[in-house]
């Protein structure tokens, strides 16, 4: 989903070259049995496994899963990440569906009619939840019934480069972080056209902005908010970190996220908002040590948007059992502290967490465990692509002053909602 430098990118795939090929050929024989409905054949998982890097960690997956159930019996299928969330239905709907599907936490609400209630097979099977990331398992909960078991869950932090603020004689921040002293420290940081903090265009990074002060775009109930007074003052805020306090430029339209991404680990900026997961990739490219603390709130403590994903069962699946019993495995601790040491994502099972702090810099670990302490789930509806489109579009204009928060979220809620 995100882009990975080669030196880490060939790493996964040589991490996961075992599975490679049992995994291709799934993808080939969707058509013809074994998909989820035939008793003793595999279960299939339909995934977004399109590249060899998505084949690589879905091998590693089941390879982890095998280690706790050697009967276990796996074949993986799917398309791109892009294309599963409009596949996924057709699949489901075609001869011997799948069984085991994934979700992310912001799109659970988008498949939740193609989901199965997962909660009596979890009472049934003495499965733990309490050991599960809280926030996480809210956000794959659909109509008060847990629909995926998410085995990652990543709060959004504040990389920021270690050098640069100890050359312009800053305190490192940490678990705690002001946004007066984070735009304090983005000034001291900003040298005319060289800014403090590197943007990317769209909603992603606004939306954790504004969960850090507790301030959600979508109601509990899946409603789009965007037009809530205190989101347009968030989203606001976040503009004028451009338009006002001038520490960052504002990002054009056509900007990936590499864009802001190569600013940040060239030295260029020194600070970025984005997910833990970019931590590798980010030690891999930087010359520099890597710095993370939390999104700023206003109050300074601890609070994030957390962004992750988890397996689910198809609601047409006739073997829930077993599905089940595949994903007790699949979400091991020992598979997500593999998951956590060989790829870097913050592990959704509370004791696998250290295994996430092996090889990151002092006091990063520390910031994730108190964001999580404190954390709400990216929720979505299934308009947010086009959210999405509309906050990319429009949203040059609010970092340049040109448009308020106020004006362009009311233009999308509308255009959305109409």
């Amino acid at each position: 989903m995100n882009a990975l430098s080669s030196r880490r990118a060939k790493r996964l795939i040589l991490t996961g070259v075992a599975g490679l090929t049992a995994l291709t050929l799934a993808g080939c024989a969707s058509g013809s049995g074994g998909g989820g409905g035939d008793a003793g054949g595999p279960l299939v998982l339909y995934t977004w496994a399109a590249s060899e890097g998505d084949q690589a960690q879905w091998a590693d997956f089941i390879d982890g899963a095998r280690a706790e159930d050697p009967d276990l019996d796996i074949t993986v299928e799917g398309p791109s990440f892009s294309d599963y969330w409009t596949k996924v239905k057709t699949r489901l709907s075609g001869s011997n569906p799948p069984c085991l599907l994934t979700t992310q936490a912001a799109r659970a609400q988008e498949l939740g009619d193609l989901l199965m209630p997962l909660d009596d097979l979890i009472e049934k099977s003495g499965f733990d939840v309490e050991n599960i990331d809280a926030s996480m398992l809210s956000g794959m909960t659909v109509d008060g019934t847990i629909r995926a078991i998410p085995y990652d869950a990543e709060p959004i932090v504040l990389f920021y480069n270690v050098e640069a603020f100890q050359a312009a004689g800053l305190e490192l921040p940490g678990t705690e972080y002001t946004r007066d002293q984070f735009i304090a420290d983005a000034k001291a940081l900003t040298d005319g056209d060289k800014k403090g903090l590197a943007l990317a265009p769209g909603i992603f990074i606004p939306n954790a902005w504004s969960l850090a002060d507790g301030v959600p775009a979508v109601t509990e109930d899946g409603e789009l908010d965007l037009t809530n007074s205190d989101f347009v003052d968030q989203v606001q805020s976040f503009f004028d970190l451009v338009s006002v306090e001038q520490v960052a430029k504002a990002p054009e339209a056509a900007d990936g996220s590499e864009v802001s991404q190569q600013a940040f680990t060239s030295g260029e900026v020194p600070m970025l908002i984005e997910g833990p997961w970019m931590y590798g990739s980010f030690a891999d490219a930087a010359d520099f040590t890597l710095g993370v603390t939390i999104v700023p709130s206003t109050s300074g403590e601890a609070a994030a948007m957390t962004a992750g994903s988890g397996f689910g069962i198809a609601a047409n699946c006739d073997r829930p059992d077993e599905a089940f019993a595949a994903i007790e495995a699949l979400t091991s601790v020992s598979v997500q502290e593999k998951q956590a040491e060989a790829r870097g994502i913050v592990p959704a099972r509370i004791e696998a967490l250290p295994a996430w702090a092996e090889g990151k810099t002092e006091g990063a670990a520390e910031v994730v465990e108190a964001l999580l302490a404190d954390a709400t789930p990216q929720r979505t509806t299934p308009t947010w692509n086009q959210v999405e489109t509309l906050m990319t579009q429009y949203g040059v204009q609010g970092y340049r002053g040109e448009l308020t928060a106020a004006e362009i979220m009311e233009t999308i809620q509308n255009s959305v909602a109409g």
